[in-house]
């Protein structure tokens, strides 16, 4: 009459939750490694974005040294007087995280009439930044 309740064919709500347990710590590291991937995304996406600002600030001196008469000393000084100006085109010609990046632009002497210009791009309260450095035709 009793061995009705001595067979069991499923599974115990012990063994149930010892499943749970078991998953649960399982999955928890895994989670982990999908937050993180995440902020290396967007820091990935910040750093794209300001390497596009540095070959664009370099473009920008490229462009105005061959169709202005203006030497690239005095292009360098116009864009460092003229922050808002310039720089704000550049930076506001993309669409996300514009308020975080400074671009700063270095001018040295190069070889004969191709100067050395340095454009770097800080973000991060200027933790981090990117530079780039070209060499481009003196055009005054």
């Amino acid at each position: 009459m009793f061995s009705f309740f001595k067979k069991s064919d499923g599974y115990s709500l012990v063994e149930t939750m010892s499943s749970i347990v078991i998953l649960t710590i399982a999955i928890f590291p895994a989670l982990g490694y999908f937050t993180n991937s995440i902020n290396l995304v967007h820091q990935t996406e910040i750093r794209s974005q300001a390497m596009d600002m540095a070959v664009d600030t370099m473009e920008y001196f490229k462009m105005t040294s061959q169709n202005e008469a203006l030497s690239l000393s005095t292009q360098v000084n116009k864009f460092s007087t003229n922050t808002s100006d310039i720089e704000n085109e550049i930076i506001n010609s993309y669409d996300k995280f514009t308020d975080d990046y400074d671009i700063d632009v270095i001018f040295d002497s190069g070889i004969g009439n191709n100067k050395k210009i340095t454009a770097t791009v800080y973000w991060d309260n200027d933790k981090k930044n990117y530079q780039l450095t070209s060499l481009v035709r003196d055009g005054g």
